[in-house]
């Protein structure tokens, strides 16, 4: 099993921080009345993660700030490919409050001033912010 270069350091930053802050915007709700979460999918590719390390440090705090939720990693070549391909680049998806939380972490002062330039020039990372896919009520287990 090859090991998660950035899951280290990350996870390691990830124990060290409590969420403290500003007031987190307010979630939206859905037509039923519950708060929808918000996703950030982060596809890297050709990422140096031994360099990372300053980046995930000045990054956990604001993604817990933000109520941000690390939900799984992957590492470049990690994924088995099933159709279509190649895929070559490692993801990483968070789950926000709501898909405002996930904007507000991305667009706030800090993270685009303090973190992002600590990346730059270490690989390429898409960044995609999506709202949580409410799944037809047939695709639900029965009792549900």
């Amino acid at each position: 099993m090859k090991a998660f270069p950035l899951a280290g350091p990350l996870l390691i930053v990830l124990s060290l921080f409590v969420p403290e802050g500003p007031a987190l915007a307010e979630p939206v709700d859905d037509d039923d009345g519950e708060t929808r979460p918000g996703y950030m999918i982060v596809i890297g590719t050709d990422v140096d993660s031994p360099r990372m390390g300053p980046y995930a440090a000045a990054t956990v705090p604001l993604l817990l700030e933000f109520g941000g939720e690390l939900l799984f990693i992957s590492e470049e070549h990690g994924a088995e490919i099933l159709e279509g391909g190649p895929f070559t680049s490692s993801i990483r998806v968070f789950r926000f409050p709501s898909l405002q939380h996930a904007r507000d972490f991305y667009h706030s002062e800090a993270y685009q001033q303090e973190a992002i330039p600590l990346r730059e020039g270490l690989g390429q990372l898409d960044v995609i912010v999506v709202d949580a896919f409410v799944p037809d009520p047939r695709w639900l287990p029965a009792g549900d």
